[in-house]
């Protein structure tokens, strides 16, 4: 069972794969708890098909049907480890962290952060980045401080939270 840290009011991020029953809180599953997740409410339009026609004003935009830019964001996570028996801590947090990136890192999933109430699908892992100094280790504890990038293929399609599982609300 991994270390949990006592934080009143925390707000879980999930993560939720394809062939999962319930989406996952990243928390009690891994012990990696989210700082931060800044990520955007709305999406950044793509450029429309246009037609410059020289003998008219403007442009003849086609914009009856917007589509939007995929997009990234990072959330900041922190784990802490202690010893387990024989097993010293900074080998159960690796053993967290492998864990974690073995549920993640192949296909697309949905996420989904209760701080922000936002959720998306069609998500993948696209990168991690360890934090100045994210690392330390003690005598009965390890603890690593990092971020994990995600990549969001499907900018419009909001996910929520239901019943423990995470579904898509087509908008």
């Amino acid at each position: 069972m991994p270390y949990l840290p006592n934080i009143p009011d925390y707000k879980p991020f999930y993560i939720q794969c394809e062939g999962d029953a319930l989406a996952l809180d990243t928390a009690a599953e891994w012990g990696l708890v989210a700082k931060t997740n800044p990520y955007p409410a709305m999406p950044e339009p793509k450029e429309p098909y246009v037609n410059d026609f020289h003998d008219e004003n403007g442009d003849d935009e086609y914009t009856a049907e917007m589509r939007y830019q995929s997009f990234t964001f990072q959330v900041e996570f922190y784990v802490k480890a202690y010893d387990a028996g024989t097993t010293p801590a900074v080998s159960v947090l690796r053993q967290q962290i492998a864990s974690f990136f073995e549920h993640i890192k192949n296909g697309e999933f949905k996420v989904y952060d209760a701080y922000t109430g936002l959720g998306r699908q069609k998500v993948r892992y696209a990168g991690y980045e360890e934090a100045d100094n994210g690392f330390k280790a003690r005598a009965d504890w390890a603890r690593l401080i990092f971020s994990v990038t995600f990549k969001v293929n499907d900018p419009v399609t909001t996910v929520l939270l239901a019943n423990g599982g995470l579904v898509a609300m087509e908008g």
